[in-house]
């Protein structure tokens, strides 16, 4: 198969082989765009790096710097704080955890007073959760 053609924001034109990773792409533009991504658009729609590159197309890289970077990690971390409250009070419900202009909250059902020790808690599992699957 024919190597694909990426058209990059500045208009500089990458070959790449087809199944290759938009984590591998900002990776052979620079170590530090690699650190830096948090999703990329692909033709205009969000994706993340880890998606399989299978035609060519315009990629742009998003950061912390751009407002759908921030929203995306903003998202995730969402989930990844639902997850680890989930882990730690097995009764709670989780409610809506959406992200917002200035970072994101959730909403939780418990009997469980939260605390600032929680909070210390919660930090733990969320580190062990991360630990070689997520970029936090």
């Amino acid at each position: 198969m024919s190597k694909l053609q990426i058209i990059l924001k500045d208009g500089a034109i990458r070959e790449v082989e087809p199944g290759t990773t938009l984590m591998q792409l900002a990776e052979s533009i620079s170590r530090g765009l690699a650190k830096s991504a948090l999703v990329a658009k692909l033709d205009g729609q969000v994706v993340d790096l880890a998606y399989r590159l299978n035609k060519g197309g315009k990629v742009e890289f998003l950061t912390f710097e751009d407002e759908e970077g921030k929203g995306a990690l903003r998202h995730s971390a969402s989930h990844i704080l639902a997850q680890a409250v989930k882990r730690l009070y097995g009764d709670v419900k989780l409610g809506i955890g959406p992200a917002i202009a200035t970072g994101f909250y959730y909403d939780f059902d418990t009997t469980h007073t939260f605390t600032p020790d929680d909070l210390e808690k919660i930090q733990d599992v969320n580190g062990k959760d991360c630990e070689g699957r997520y970029a936090c």
